[in-house]
């Protein structure tokens, strides 16, 4: 048996018989090289085939295949090959090489975009080895975040897109060639690689568009639309798309579970602190960004960590004449990116008295602005933002010895006083310090995370006064927020392999099967749909009941017209006869009855599968 049977023949054009057109689209992403899943693969590939996966994406390290110059060892993934021919399943190879992982064996080829031979080298082996056997290569993976060092850079990235095109096509015609998934429908990284001569070196384009799809979010359907206008301006409206990546982690924040106060206690605090009233008319009333990138995402007027917060808007030059009195408190960072617009307003806001919030994995790291081409683009930015805003942090990178997470915490006299209670089991990875005062500014810490010997590794909340700006910054890297319950989950899987099939992807990859860790807080340990001793999750019955209501290959036929506002009800023909209707809602308030062929269909939240 061959991987991905259904080919291309020689001559044929990509947009006729582009292998994923008319194949199956269940896909799942793993890491099955990793010690627990190996340890379990099995098992693991037994689970899927059961839930109908069809198709399995990992990645083709160079770091794992050569680790000597001019030797490829393929050991591993021609285990690995073996094991998915067995279950039936399909393998879809992720060409990569990023800095951190060759850098221990081959810190000759680090960056590789600044040794192209040895990249070439690794392709056309690889392409030799498996000719035959795999047929669609996908070319690294986020090349446009922080899967490339140390800025993303399309004018980097597409020559060695066009080596792994050039080399795997002269190993075998047949082979497909697609641009490794892209955060999200990246339109201006889309047109920097098109700047940058990427036209004719690929055969479809992959994106990883997280969260909701089309039928909840107008945002993920109006970036999708402007994505396949870019592709067709430039004559590529026939490349096939493919979500390689898709999804939502389950964790949650241990924080607000015991305390959901806690961070409304900490700006009251902050607030007594420089002699100021948090609230407007009585209402804490808190400023957050809106996008400048995406100035028609819908503004989120309300965060599970501000209970009781009224969230307004604040353009960068709304924020720049607001004052303090006018609006107290402004987030300045929820993850780890700010736009650059921003920069100035925010300092110049601490300077006249306001409250920034800084937070997230690590603050104010790293800025999201226009390039010289005019596409916004991410570039870190601690080095000038830390110092401007005279926050620091440290993390395990950074210092030799502090642990890479934590969960023990403790609350310090400052903390007890603002109201914060103590703490247990909350999560955080980065540690915020005091190294970027200047004399007569002041670090007060107000909750201390702890090493695995109950050392101090710095702060995990922090308060930042100032003797020459009248306001604060208050930093948190403690794990505030949460993501999908598992019921949503499994409702986020089902509309999003629907509703981008009705849309027009081929293929969808759901990040991914197995839990990557056991911390119940961690983001990146929760993305599975299996938890990490396998007992499944809602999600992977979710899947498992979509692929036998649509069987193997589906064919989306129609979206029922006429239908009430936030219902969706879609037509797909099973490969192996009959017909199946897909019905959802993604308003509670939207259930009123719809009828097709005299049935008559209440939606609910949860998809309907309806044979016809």
């Amino acid at each position: 048996m061959t991987h991905f049977k259904h080919l291309l023949t020689v001559g044929i054009a990509a947009a006729a018989l582009w292998c994923g057109a008319a194949d199956s689209p269940w896909g799942i992403a793993a890491h099955p090289h990793s010690e627990m899943e190996w340890k379990n693969i099995d098992r693991q590939l037994d689970m899927m085939r059961k839930a109908g996966i069809t198709s399995l994406r990992h990645d083709v390290k160079f770091s794992n295949i050569a680790r000597k110059k001019g030797v490829y060892d393929f050991r591993r993934y021609d285990e690995l090959l073996e094991k998915l021919d067995a279950a039936g399943i399909e393998f879809l190879p992720i060409l990569e090489g990023y800095d951190w992982e060759i850098e221990r064996f081959r810190s000759d080829a680090k960056p590789l975009y600044k040794h192209p031979e040895e990249w070439r080298k690794f392709v056309r082996a690889c392409a030799e080895h498996y000719k035959g056997k795999l047929k669609i290569w996908e070319v690294w993976n986020e090349q446009d975040g922080g899967f490339w060092k140390p800025n993303p850079n399309a004018a980097e990235y597409v020559p060695l897109l066009k080596i792994a095109y050039e080399e795997l096509k002269k190993a075998d015609p047949e082979n497909q060639v697609m641009v490794g998934g892209l955060c999200g429908w990246n339109t201006g990284y889309l047109r920097d690689m098109y700047a940058a001569g990427a036209k004719g070196y690929f055969d479809a384009i992959a994106v990883h568009p997280y969260g909701w799809g089309p039928d909840r979010s107008a945002f993920q359907a109006k970036r999708m639309a402007e994505f396949k206008r870019i592709l067709a301006d430039n004559g590529d409206s026939a490349k096939p798309v493919w979500i390689t990546e898709c999804g939502g982690a389950t964790h949650r924040s241990n924080l607000l579970v015991q305390q959901p106060d806690v961070i409304v206690k900490a700006i009251e605090y902050a607030a007594g602190r420089i002699g100021v009233s948090p609230t407007v008319n009585g209402k804490l009333r808190i400023g957050a960004p809106v996008s400048q990138e995406f100035p028609d995402r819908d503004f989120d007027t309300a965060r599970a960590w501000l209970p009781g917060a009224e969230i307004v808007p604040v353009t960068p030059e709304r924020l720049a004449r607001l004052t303090p009195a006018e609006l107290p408190v402004v987030i300045g960072s929820e993850h780890v990116t700010i736009e650059g617009a921003y920069k100035q307003p925010m300092l110049d806001y601490v300077k006249k008295g306001g409250i920034l919030l800084a937070f997230g994995d690590v603050p104010l790291y790293n800025v999201r602005e226009k390039n010289k081409q005019g596409n916004w683009t991410t570039r870190g930015a601690a080095a000038e933002l830390h110092p401007a805003f005279r926050i620091g942090y440290q993390a395990w990178w950074t210092k030799p010895g502090l642990p890479k997470q934590t969960t023990r915490v403790r609350t310090l006299p400052a903390g007890k006083e603002a109201g914060i209670a103590e703490l247990k089991n909350v999560y955080v990875t980065r540690f915020l310090t005091a190294e970027n005062l200047k004399k007569g500014d002041s670090c007060t810490s107000l909750v201390e995370a702890l090493d695995g010997n109950g050392n101090p590794a710095g702060d995990g909340m922090a308060l930042y006064t100032f003797k020459d700006r009248k306001g604060a910054v208050l930093g948190c890297t403690l794990q505030f927020a949460g993501g999908f319950t598992e019921a949503e989950q499994a409702r986020l899987l089902q509309t999003l392999y629907l509703s981008y099939l009705a849309a027009g992807v081929d293929r969808l990859y759901f990040y991914d099967f197995h839990n990557d860790g056991l911390s119940s807080a961690e983001r990146e340990n929760n993305f599975g749909i299996v938890r990490w001793n396998y007992q499944p999750k809602p999600a992977y019955h979710a899947y498992k009941a979509m692929t036998e209501a649509l069987g193997r290959a589906p064919k989306f036929l129609e979206r029922l017209p006429d239908l009430p506002d936030g219902v969706q009800a879609l037509l797909f023909e099973r490969a192996e006869g009959g017909k199946v209707l897909a019905v959802w809602t993604v308003r509670p308030d939207a259930s009123s009855p719809i009828h097709y062929r005299g049935r008559e269909i209440t939606p609910q939240a949860e998809v309907q599968f309806l044979a016809l």
